[in-house]
């Protein structure tokens, strides 16, 4: 940054979702986590078979496993404010590691993670009611077979994590240990997962001093499963000489409480500024109390944008603006979609929205005739729930017409939408052949000449080598090939190297360049420019032509400081990469409002 730079605390972020197929055309094996095909009922095995589950109104004596179950000693307590801040600490541990802590401090005393678990569900349901009393618990034993569906997907609401550690906490409490796993309606979520699920969600209550209303599954599958203690050591340590870490071992498998190193209690040698408030390998976060809103009068004054756009030229935009938010296509179609459906029923209120993954492979016939209003209803309709199931945006829609691809469903609820806007009703139908003109931009099997690999050589200096930006650094290079691996499409590519960035380098405050693109990557700390350093070499090392942007912008705060960020040539189109807080997307801002900012310049080389 420059000397009147300024960093805000970063937010919790939506999380990609990983690719899925559209459920109109085929049932794929990726769509068993699909909620008509999953019991309802939630259950908990303990012995390490289906034979030993409890349902949640069924036999209530399953069989144990003994040797799990740890004898009951005197009963201890546990603040709230112990267990939002050991919930941080594991979080944060888990974040780093993707495994277990094998026990976790809370008030002075080292407990086992199946002990964590049930102070956090008790402690969760605690939050919930108003009850702020301290929880008490004993000892209680660690699954005996551990298990899961591997491919979790979509979100659980907050009525349906509450039960479900309603359900826990009364399981353990029975049975003296925890279950291997409890099934949803979004499969089976094994007791590794369930610790981190809980510990999220305490550790977005700790910060933003409210239950999130939901929380996505997909990031409880990075956790590992693997072999935890099922003792406590008894050791010197626990006389609050080391309150900290009153059992040090070789793996690191205690989280601690080390008030002097909030940020990461676990140091490793790719984290060199374990005392940062946000870690260096800050990964998707999992929940998100206050998404993203838009009204319905904001979507209909969209529309009738993107209609004009497409009709002059053919093609989508890569985003269009709502309020001071850049919203992609993919974001716009789910709100079309949920901005039809409430105006079809009556509704008024504001819509929330996360982020979707674009689209892998649109496709579509060539169509013709029109769709009545209960046709394109009943389309809208399955749009909206199929993106709230994947987080993902279909390759197409079925309809008695054929199917309509991606990028025709943008426009053609964008015709249906403007009409809305200027007749003040929804029409009777909406004609097809129009669609068919709209450029397939969003199928990454198309070949280059399809738009996705432009010829760069006149964006030359925005692919170049600098002091600062080493593109042809081995590191940097190998890093950017990692990165963006079996990735054909230059979104695809961009935007694997801004997530790595955003999510691995912490950020620092201090003034212009420290680093530089090389030392950034080594000390996985930067400020705002050194991130923007990391972020430009590594897309130009990419082949994708990139350039800093430097000026005065207005942050969440309210305050007005210098900044710098990247810019992606994507389609033919610069697109912003501002790596510095965890709610920054490619392409879109969350910490400064792009509507107000005073451009300083755009440069190849920063010059300072």
């Amino acid at each position: 940054m420059d000397q009147n730079d300024y960093m805000e605390n970063p937010q919790e972020e939506y999380p990609d979702s990983s690719v899925l197929e559209p459920e109109y055309e085929s049932s794929s094996e990726e769509e068993l986590t699909d909620t008509s095909t999953v019991d309802p009922e939630v259950k908990y095995a303990a012995g390490g078979d289906t034979e030993s589950a409890i349902l949640e109104n069924g036999d209530t004596s399953p069989v144990v496993n003994e040797a799990n179950i740890i004898p009951t000693s005197t009963k201890k307590e546990a603040s709230m404010e112990d267990i939002l801040d050991a919930s941080t600490r594991v979080k944060n541990f888990i974040d780093l590691h993707k495994r277990l802590p094998n026990f976790v401090t809370v008030a002075g005393e080292q407990v086992l993670i199946s002990d964590f678990l049930y102070i956090s569900v008790k402690g969760l349901l605690g939050i919930s009611s108003g009850q702020n009393g301290n929880i008490a618990y004993e000892s209680y034993g660690l699954p005996a077979n551990s298990s899961g569906t591997s491919n979790l997907r979509g979100t659980m609401l907050k009525k349906d994590y509450l039960d479900l550690a309603s359900r826990i906490g009364n399981f353990m409490d029975a049975n003296g240990v925890a279950p291997n796993f409890g099934r949803s309606t979004r499969g089976n979520i094994k007791f590794e997962s369930a610790v981190y699920l809980f510990a999220r969600i305490l550790d977005f209550q700790n910060i933003n001093k409210q239950l999130p209303n939901y929380a996505y599954m997909a990031p409880l599958n990075q956790v590992r499963t693997t072999p935890l203690a099922d003792t406590v050591p008894v050791t010197p340590g626990n006389n609050n000489t080391n309150p900290g870490n009153n059992t040090p071992d070789d793996n690191n498998t205690n989280p601690g409480n080390d008030t002097s190193n909030p940020g990461n209690n676990t140091p490793d040698e790719n984290n060199t500024n374990p005392g940062n408030s946000t870690p260096g390998e800050n990964t998707e976060p999992p929940v998100e109390d206050n998404p993203l809103k838009v009204t319905v009068g904001q979507i209909l004054d969209a529309a009738n944008r993107v209609k004009a756009f497409v009709e002059k030229n053919k093609a989508l935009p890569n985003f269009v603006t709502i309020g001071n938010m850049q919203i992609n296509m993919s974001q716009f179609l789910y709100l079309l979609s949920a901005g039809l459906v409430q105006i079809n029923t009556g509704s008024n209120g504001d819509i929330a929205f996360g982020d979707f993954k674009a689209p892998t492979a649109s496709s579509g016939n060539q169509l013709s005739n029109s769709l009545n209003r209960n046709s394109y209803m009943d389309l809208a309709g399955r749009i909206k729930d199929f993106m709230e199931n994947n987080l993902q945006a279909p390759n197409f829609g079925n309809t008695n017409n054929g199917r309509i691809k991606f990028e025709s469903m943008v426009y053609m609820f964008s015709k249906i939408m403007s009409f809305h806007s200027n007749q003040g009703r929804l029409p009777t139908f909406v004609t097809l052949a129009d669609t068919n003109a709209v450029a397939t931009t969003y199928n990454q099997n198309q070949s280059a000449g399809g738009g996705d690999k432009p010829d760069y050589s006149a964006y030359a200096i925005y692919l170049a080598n600098s002091q600062n930006c080493q593109v042809t650094n081995s590191a940097i290079v190998n890093l950017a090939n990692s990165l963006t691996s079996g990735l054909s499409s230059t979104w695809d590519q961009a935007e694997a190297i801004f997530n790595w960035v955003r999510d691995r380098v912490s950020y620092s405050f201090y003034y212009n360049t420290r680093y530089g693109a090389l030392g950034t990557l080594n000390s996985r700390t930067g400020n705002c420019v050194d991130q923007s350093h990391l972020v430009v070499a590594l897309t130009r090392a990419a082949g994708i032509p990139t350039r800093y942007a430097h000026g005065d912008c207005t942050f969440s705060s309210g305050s007005r400081y210098g900044h710098v960020w990247a810019e992606i040539l994507i389609n033919g189109n610069w697109v912003r990469a501002d790596p510095s807080s965890s709610r920054n997307r490619l392409g879109v801002i969350n910490n400064w409002n792009t509507g107000t900012a005073s451009i300083k310049g755009y440069y190849a080389s920063l010059p300072f």
